[in-house]
Protein backbone atom coordinates (compact mmCIF):
# COMPACT_ATOMS: atom_id res chain seq x y z
CA UNK A 1 0.00 0.00 0.00
CA UNK A 2 2.74 2.47 0.82
CA UNK A 3 4.34 1.62 -2.35
CA UNK A 4 1.09 2.61 -4.76
CA UNK A 5 0.75 5.60 -2.42
CA UNK A 6 3.68 6.93 -3.58
CA UNK A 7 3.12 6.14 -6.98
CA UNK A 8 0.42 8.49 -6.09
CA UNK A 9 2.21 11.17 -4.98
CA UNK A 10 5.09 11.10 -7.86
CA UNK A 11 2.04 11.41 -10.35
CA UNK A 12 0.53 14.30 -8.10
CA UNK A 13 3.89 16.33 -8.47
CA UNK A 14 3.90 15.73 -12.03
CA UNK A 15 0.20 17.07 -12.68
CA UNK A 16 0.86 20.25 -10.54
CA UNK A 17 4.55 20.82 -12.59
CA UNK A 18 2.43 20.62 -15.90
CA UNK A 19 -0.56 22.78 -14.60
CA UNK A 20 2.10 25.21 -13.65
CA UNK A 21 3.95 25.37 -17.23
CA UNK A 22 0.44 25.53 -18.25
CA UNK A 23 -0.42 28.75 -16.12
CA UNK A 24 2.77 30.50 -17.76
CA UNK A 25 2.04 29.43 -21.17
CA UNK A 26 -1.59 31.13 -21.29
CA UNK A 27 -0.65 34.24 -23.42
CA UNK A 28 -3.06 35.32 -26.38
CA UNK A 29 -2.93 37.86 -28.55
CA UNK A 30 -5.73 40.19 -28.28
CA UNK A 31 -6.99 42.47 -31.37
CA UNK A 32 -9.35 45.61 -31.45
CA UNK A 33 -12.71 43.47 -31.17
CA UNK A 34 -15.23 43.68 -33.90
CA UNK A 35 -17.50 41.17 -32.63
CA UNK A 36 -21.27 41.31 -32.41
CA UNK A 37 -21.58 40.13 -28.84
CA UNK A 38 -24.39 39.52 -26.20
CA UNK A 39 -24.03 38.93 -23.01
CA UNK A 40 -25.88 36.37 -21.17
CA UNK A 41 -27.28 35.38 -17.48
CA UNK A 42 -29.84 33.13 -16.04
CA UNK A 43 -31.33 34.76 -13.20
CA UNK A 44 -33.07 33.28 -10.11
CA UNK A 45 -33.92 35.13 -6.97
CA UNK A 46 -31.42 37.96 -7.65
CA UNK A 47 -32.86 41.13 -5.99
CA UNK A 48 -29.88 42.22 -3.94
CA UNK A 49 -27.90 42.25 -7.36
CA UNK A 50 -30.02 43.28 -10.05
CA UNK A 51 -29.63 47.23 -9.93
CA UNK A 52 -25.33 46.50 -9.48
CA UNK A 53 -25.54 43.91 -12.23
CA UNK A 54 -27.56 45.90 -14.85
CA UNK A 55 -25.17 49.53 -14.26
CA UNK A 56 -22.23 47.33 -14.65
CA UNK A 57 -22.67 46.18 -17.98
CA UNK A 58 -24.96 49.52 -19.41
CA UNK A 59 -21.42 51.33 -18.43
CA UNK A 60 -19.31 48.68 -20.71
CA UNK A 61 -16.91 50.55 -22.68
CA UNK A 62 -17.50 48.31 -25.54
CA UNK A 63 -19.37 50.13 -28.88
CA UNK A 64 -22.93 49.91 -27.97
CA UNK A 65 -24.29 49.08 -31.44
CA UNK A 66 -22.20 46.00 -30.90
CA UNK A 67 -23.21 44.23 -27.65
CA UNK A 68 -26.25 43.58 -26.29
CA UNK A 69 -27.45 41.89 -22.95
CA UNK A 70 -30.21 39.33 -22.60
CA UNK A 71 -31.22 38.59 -18.93
CA UNK A 72 -33.59 35.35 -18.24
CA UNK A 73 -35.16 34.89 -15.12
CA UNK A 74 -36.06 31.39 -14.12
CA UNK A 75 -39.45 31.86 -12.40
CA UNK A 76 -37.53 34.02 -9.59
CA UNK A 77 -40.31 34.31 -6.54
CA UNK A 78 -38.94 37.05 -5.18
CA UNK A 79 -38.68 40.60 -6.42
CA UNK A 80 -36.30 40.04 -9.53
CA UNK A 81 -38.78 40.37 -12.37
CA UNK A 82 -39.97 43.67 -11.25
CA UNK A 83 -36.69 45.21 -10.69
CA UNK A 84 -35.84 43.86 -14.20
CA UNK A 85 -38.56 45.37 -15.81
CA UNK A 86 -37.79 48.86 -13.94
CA UNK A 87 -34.50 48.66 -15.12
CA UNK A 88 -35.59 48.20 -18.79
CA UNK A 89 -37.33 51.59 -18.63
CA UNK A 90 -34.47 53.18 -18.31
CA UNK A 91 -32.34 50.69 -20.89
CA UNK A 92 -34.63 49.88 -23.26
CA UNK A 93 -32.16 47.99 -25.49
CA UNK A 94 -32.08 45.66 -22.12
CA UNK A 95 -33.23 42.44 -23.47
CA UNK A 96 -35.62 40.17 -20.66
CA UNK A 97 -36.96 36.86 -20.82
CA UNK A 98 -38.72 34.46 -18.62
CA UNK A 99 -38.65 30.80 -18.37
CA UNK A 100 -41.91 28.97 -19.89
CA UNK A 101 -43.72 26.85 -17.25
CA UNK A 102 -42.00 23.74 -18.36
CA UNK A 103 -38.35 25.27 -18.61
CA UNK A 104 -36.30 24.72 -15.71
CA UNK A 105 -32.90 25.61 -14.53
CA UNK A 106 -29.84 27.61 -15.54
CA UNK A 107 -28.84 25.66 -18.68
CA UNK A 108 -32.11 26.05 -20.08
CA UNK A 109 -32.00 29.69 -19.26
CA UNK A 110 -28.36 29.92 -20.87
CA UNK A 111 -29.51 27.70 -23.86
CA UNK A 112 -32.96 30.07 -24.13
CA UNK A 113 -30.69 32.99 -24.14
CA UNK A 114 -28.41 31.73 -26.75
CA UNK A 115 -31.20 30.94 -29.34
CA UNK A 116 -32.63 34.06 -28.96
CA UNK A 117 -29.31 35.70 -29.84
CA UNK A 118 -27.79 36.81 -33.10
CA UNK A 119 -24.48 37.71 -32.04
CA UNK A 120 -20.96 35.74 -33.32
CA UNK A 121 -20.09 35.95 -29.52
CA UNK A 122 -21.98 34.90 -26.19
CA UNK A 123 -20.54 35.91 -23.24
CA UNK A 124 -21.85 34.74 -19.66
CA UNK A 125 -21.30 35.73 -16.06
CA UNK A 126 -23.68 35.16 -12.92
CA UNK A 127 -26.08 38.06 -11.64
CA UNK A 128 -23.98 37.94 -7.73
CA UNK A 129 -20.63 39.43 -10.04
CA UNK A 130 -18.56 41.75 -10.58
CA UNK A 131 -17.19 42.77 -13.96
CA UNK A 132 -14.93 46.12 -15.21
CA UNK A 133 -16.05 48.52 -17.42
CA UNK A 134 -14.11 47.03 -20.44
CA UNK A 135 -14.87 43.08 -19.63
CA UNK A 136 -16.86 42.53 -22.95
CA UNK A 137 -13.57 44.28 -24.82
CA UNK A 138 -11.23 42.00 -23.18
CA UNK A 139 -13.23 38.96 -23.67
CA UNK A 140 -14.24 39.63 -26.75
CA UNK A 141 -10.74 40.60 -28.02
CA UNK A 142 -8.92 36.85 -27.33
CA UNK A 143 -11.37 35.49 -30.24
CA UNK A 144 -8.82 37.05 -33.25
CA UNK A 145 -7.51 34.25 -33.97
CA UNK A 146 -10.55 32.09 -35.85
CA UNK A 147 -9.59 29.05 -34.48
CA UNK A 148 -10.67 29.84 -31.01
CA UNK A 149 -13.88 28.83 -29.80
CA UNK A 150 -14.13 29.46 -25.83
CA UNK A 151 -12.58 31.76 -23.67
CA UNK A 152 -12.62 30.69 -20.27
CA UNK A 153 -11.58 33.80 -18.25
CA UNK A 154 -10.31 34.36 -14.48
CA UNK A 155 -12.74 34.46 -11.50
CA UNK A 156 -11.63 35.68 -7.78
CA UNK A 157 -13.22 36.88 -4.40
CA UNK A 158 -14.05 40.69 -4.34
CA UNK A 159 -13.51 40.75 -0.41
CA UNK A 160 -11.71 37.97 1.94
CA UNK A 161 -11.89 39.89 5.61
CA UNK A 162 -12.51 36.85 7.86
CA UNK A 163 -10.20 33.02 8.05
CA UNK A 164 -13.53 31.35 7.10
CA UNK A 165 -13.50 33.99 4.13
CA UNK A 166 -9.90 33.56 2.99
CA UNK A 167 -9.58 29.62 3.43
CA UNK A 168 -12.17 29.74 0.68
CA UNK A 169 -10.43 32.00 -1.42
CA UNK A 170 -7.30 30.38 -1.45
CA UNK A 171 -9.31 27.35 -2.20
CA UNK A 172 -11.12 28.71 -4.59
CA UNK A 173 -7.81 29.79 -6.32
CA UNK A 174 -7.18 26.83 -6.96
CA UNK A 175 -9.78 25.24 -9.37
CA UNK A 176 -9.51 28.73 -11.28
CA UNK A 177 -5.93 28.22 -11.21
CA UNK A 178 -6.21 24.61 -11.87
CA UNK A 179 -8.26 24.69 -14.83
CA UNK A 180 -6.34 27.48 -16.71
CA UNK A 181 -2.95 25.45 -16.20
CA UNK A 182 -5.06 22.68 -17.93
CA UNK A 183 -6.38 24.75 -20.53
CA UNK A 184 -2.53 26.40 -20.84
CA UNK A 185 -1.31 22.75 -21.98
CA UNK A 186 -4.20 21.83 -24.45
CA UNK A 187 -5.76 19.58 -21.87
CA UNK A 188 -8.80 21.59 -20.27
CA UNK A 189 -11.09 20.63 -17.32
CA UNK A 190 -12.93 22.90 -15.96
CA UNK A 191 -13.88 26.41 -16.21
CA UNK A 192 -16.16 28.62 -14.24
CA UNK A 193 -19.28 29.75 -15.99
CA UNK A 194 -19.41 33.65 -14.12
CA UNK A 195 -16.74 34.27 -16.99
CA UNK A 196 -16.79 32.52 -20.12
CA UNK A 197 -17.30 32.85 -23.91
CA UNK A 198 -17.88 31.34 -27.08
CA UNK A 199 -19.13 31.19 -30.96
CA UNK A 200 -22.50 31.08 -30.99
CA UNK A 201 -22.50 28.65 -33.69
CA UNK A 202 -20.48 26.25 -32.09
CA UNK A 203 -22.23 26.11 -28.89
CA UNK A 204 -25.33 25.33 -31.42
CA UNK A 205 -23.88 22.84 -32.75
CA UNK A 206 -22.30 20.63 -29.32
CA UNK A 207 -24.35 21.62 -26.40
CA UNK A 208 -25.94 18.74 -25.08
CA UNK A 209 -27.79 20.76 -22.09
CA UNK A 210 -30.91 19.03 -22.94
CA UNK A 211 -29.56 15.86 -22.56
CA UNK A 212 -29.14 15.38 -18.59
CA UNK A 213 -31.52 17.36 -15.80
CA UNK A 214 -27.79 17.96 -13.73
CA UNK A 215 -28.93 21.20 -11.99
CA UNK A 216 -25.24 22.38 -12.82
CA UNK A 217 -22.50 22.29 -15.16
CA UNK A 218 -23.12 24.97 -17.78
CA UNK A 219 -19.82 25.81 -18.08
CA UNK A 220 -17.57 22.28 -17.30
CA UNK A 221 -20.14 20.02 -19.87
CA UNK A 222 -19.74 22.74 -22.77
CA UNK A 223 -16.26 23.09 -22.28
CA UNK A 224 -15.83 19.23 -22.51
CA UNK A 225 -17.77 19.25 -25.62
CA UNK A 226 -15.78 21.94 -26.94
CA UNK A 227 -12.61 20.20 -26.56
CA UNK A 228 -13.74 17.09 -28.02
CA UNK A 229 -15.45 18.65 -31.22
CA UNK A 230 -13.08 21.51 -31.61
CA UNK A 231 -10.04 20.22 -30.07
CA UNK A 232 -7.13 23.11 -29.56
CA UNK A 233 -9.37 25.97 -30.04
CA UNK A 234 -9.84 26.55 -26.18
CA UNK A 235 -8.03 29.45 -24.33
CA UNK A 236 -7.82 30.90 -20.91
CA UNK A 237 -7.41 34.86 -21.00
CA UNK A 238 -4.86 36.15 -18.35
CA UNK A 239 -5.45 39.21 -18.16
CA UNK A 240 -6.17 40.69 -14.95
CA UNK A 241 -8.80 43.90 -16.05
CA UNK A 242 -10.49 40.40 -17.28
CA UNK A 243 -11.54 39.19 -13.65
CA UNK A 244 -14.98 38.66 -12.76
CA UNK A 245 -15.43 39.20 -8.38
CA UNK A 246 -17.71 37.30 -6.72
CA UNK A 247 -18.11 36.83 -3.03
CA UNK A 248 -17.35 34.27 -0.52
CA UNK A 249 -19.97 32.94 0.90
CA UNK A 250 -21.10 33.75 4.66
CA UNK A 251 -21.49 30.75 6.11
CA UNK A 252 -20.18 26.62 6.35
CA UNK A 253 -23.66 25.41 5.54
CA UNK A 254 -23.80 27.22 2.30
CA UNK A 255 -20.18 26.52 0.87
CA UNK A 256 -20.75 22.49 1.70
CA UNK A 257 -24.17 22.75 0.20
CA UNK A 258 -22.33 24.64 -2.95
CA UNK A 259 -19.25 22.05 -2.94
CA UNK A 260 -22.02 18.99 -3.01
CA UNK A 261 -23.51 20.65 -5.78
CA UNK A 262 -20.75 21.08 -7.68
CA UNK A 263 -18.95 17.54 -6.99
CA UNK A 264 -22.79 15.75 -7.74
CA UNK A 265 -21.75 16.60 -11.68
CA UNK A 266 -18.86 14.71 -11.71
CA UNK A 267 -20.40 10.80 -11.86
CA UNK A 268 -21.45 12.72 -15.17
CA UNK A 269 -18.27 13.17 -16.54
CA UNK A 270 -16.77 11.81 -19.91
CA UNK A 271 -13.90 13.31 -20.17
CA UNK A 272 -10.43 10.88 -19.44
CA UNK A 273 -8.28 14.40 -18.46
CA UNK A 274 -10.79 15.40 -15.64
CA UNK A 275 -11.93 12.27 -14.32
CA UNK A 276 -7.86 11.54 -14.25
CA UNK A 277 -7.28 14.70 -12.10
CA UNK A 278 -10.01 14.49 -9.94
CA UNK A 279 -9.01 10.87 -9.06
CA UNK A 280 -5.89 11.95 -8.88
CA UNK A 281 -6.49 14.53 -6.45
CA UNK A 282 -9.13 12.31 -4.34
CA UNK A 283 -6.61 9.26 -3.90
CA UNK A 284 -3.99 12.23 -2.60
CA UNK A 285 -5.70 13.59 -0.18
CA UNK A 286 -7.60 9.88 1.34
CA UNK A 287 -3.94 8.55 1.16
CA UNK A 288 -2.86 11.68 3.75
CA UNK A 289 -5.74 10.82 6.12
CA UNK A 290 -5.01 6.78 5.65
CA UNK A 291 -1.64 7.48 6.33
CA UNK A 292 -2.46 10.24 9.45
CA UNK A 293 -4.81 7.37 11.01
CA UNK A 294 -2.55 4.63 10.76
CA UNK A 295 0.19 6.81 12.08
CA UNK A 296 -1.76 6.05 15.26
CA UNK A 297 -0.33 2.32 15.22
CA UNK A 298 2.66 2.39 13.06
CA UNK A 299 5.49 5.03 13.10
CA UNK A 300 6.49 3.58 9.57
CA UNK A 301 3.05 5.27 8.16
CA UNK A 302 3.83 8.51 10.39
CA UNK A 303 7.65 8.96 8.62
CA UNK A 304 5.70 8.25 5.47
CA UNK A 305 3.05 10.79 5.90
CA UNK A 306 5.40 13.71 7.25
CA UNK A 307 7.67 12.98 4.24
CA UNK A 308 4.50 13.01 1.43
CA UNK A 309 2.42 16.00 3.71
CA UNK A 310 5.54 17.86 3.29
CA UNK A 311 6.25 17.30 -0.36
CA UNK A 312 2.56 18.37 -1.24
CA UNK A 313 2.99 21.45 1.08
CA UNK A 314 5.94 21.85 -0.90
CA UNK A 315 4.65 21.54 -4.73
CA UNK A 316 1.34 23.66 -3.51
CA UNK A 317 3.39 26.10 -2.58
CA UNK A 318 5.23 26.84 -5.80
CA UNK A 319 2.21 26.93 -7.92
CA UNK A 320 0.26 29.10 -5.47
CA UNK A 321 3.55 32.12 -6.01
CA UNK A 322 2.58 33.01 -9.83
CA UNK A 323 -1.45 32.70 -9.28
CA UNK A 324 -1.34 35.28 -6.20
CA UNK A 325 0.86 37.15 -7.79
CA UNK A 326 -1.29 37.48 -10.44
CA UNK A 327 -4.25 37.77 -8.54
CA UNK A 328 -2.54 40.63 -6.45
CA UNK A 329 -3.70 38.50 -3.40
CA UNK A 330 -0.06 37.58 -2.17
CA UNK A 331 -1.12 37.73 2.04
CA UNK A 332 -3.20 34.45 0.83
CA UNK A 333 0.21 32.90 1.14
CA UNK A 334 0.13 32.10 4.71
CA UNK A 335 -2.84 30.36 4.70
CA UNK A 336 -1.60 27.45 2.58
CA UNK A 337 -0.39 25.62 5.61
CA UNK A 338 -3.93 25.55 7.48
CA UNK A 339 -5.52 24.75 3.88
CA UNK A 340 -3.25 21.92 3.20
CA UNK A 341 -3.80 20.15 6.79
CA UNK A 342 -7.74 20.40 6.26
CA UNK A 343 -7.95 19.83 2.96
CA UNK A 344 -7.79 16.03 3.21
CA UNK A 345 -10.81 15.98 5.76
CA UNK A 346 -12.92 18.51 3.68
CA UNK A 347 -12.32 16.79 0.09
CA UNK A 348 -13.53 13.20 1.89
CA UNK A 349 -16.30 15.55 3.66
CA UNK A 350 -17.35 16.78 0.27
CA UNK A 351 -17.26 12.76 -1.92
CA UNK A 352 -19.25 11.38 0.78
CA UNK A 353 -21.66 13.76 1.07
CA UNK A 354 -22.16 14.34 -2.62
CA UNK A 355 -23.06 10.78 -3.22
CA UNK A 356 -24.97 10.24 -0.05
CA UNK A 357 -27.14 13.53 0.39
CA UNK A 358 -29.35 16.22 -2.04
CA UNK A 359 -28.47 19.54 -1.61
CA UNK A 360 -30.65 22.93 -2.51
CA UNK A 361 -30.08 25.27 -5.54
CA UNK A 362 -31.96 28.92 -5.43
CA UNK A 363 -34.47 27.33 -3.35
CA UNK A 364 -34.81 24.08 -4.88
CA UNK A 365 -33.91 20.44 -3.65
CA UNK A 366 -32.08 18.27 -5.52
CA UNK A 367 -32.19 14.79 -4.61
CA UNK A 368 -29.59 11.76 -4.74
Amino acid sequence: MILFIKVVFVFYVLMILLLMIGWQKNKIELSPPIYKVSVIIAVRNEQDNIKRLVKSLKGQDYDKDLYDVIIIDDHSDDNSWNLLCNEKLDWPELKLLSMDDDEHGKKGAILKGVKFSDSEIIITTDADCFVSLNWITLMSSSFSDKKINFVSGPVSFKESSTIFSKIQDLEFLSLVASGAGAIGINRPIFCNGANMAYRREVFMQVNDYSKNNISSGDDVFLLHMVKKFYPGSIVFLRQYKAIVFTKPLLKFKQFLNQRIRWASKSTNYKDFDTIAVSLLVFFVNISLLVLLILSCFDHTCLNVFILLFSVKLMIDFLFFLPVLNFFKKQGLIKWVLPVQILYPFYITLIVLTSNLFSFSWKGRVKNK
